[in-house]
């Protein structure tokens, strides 16, 4: 963490993914982008489900070692687990909804 209080752009993604192997759950996961466009990892964690309480948790991780979480923006998919979390631990950072999933959700609700 040292190296992103110091010199790693303060935009953070974060998002899940499930897992498929003999162990089951769900992979949390935050990053950001270094000064040469490189993904820089900051924190990841493994939940039996993404719920409101596994991203409270992972949230509290990553909130411990960010020292100015006013600085930063946090850009997820909006899971309910997240926008709960962030209210919770990251109250004093921007939160904005990834591109992404924000033109998969207007194609999926506004059909023509």
């Amino acid at each position: 963490m040292k190296g992103f209080n110091t010199v790693i752009r303060l935009v953070i993604a974060v998002d899940a993914t499930h897992l498929k192997s003999k162990t089951k759950g769900d992979l949390l996961v935050a990053v950001c982008k270094n000064g040469n466009e490189m993904i820089y990892p900051l924190a990841f964690g493994f939940a039996n489900f993404k719920n409101i309480k596994s991203w409270t948790w992972f949230l509290t991780q990553l909130r411990e070692v960010i020292l100015h979480p006013e600085l930063v923006m946090i850009v997820s998919d909006r899971h309910t687990g997240i926008s709960n979390g962030m209210r919770a631990k990251f109250a004093d950072a921007a939160h904005g909804v990834c591109a992404y999933h924000l033109a998969k959700n207007l194609k999926q609700h506004c059909r023509k």
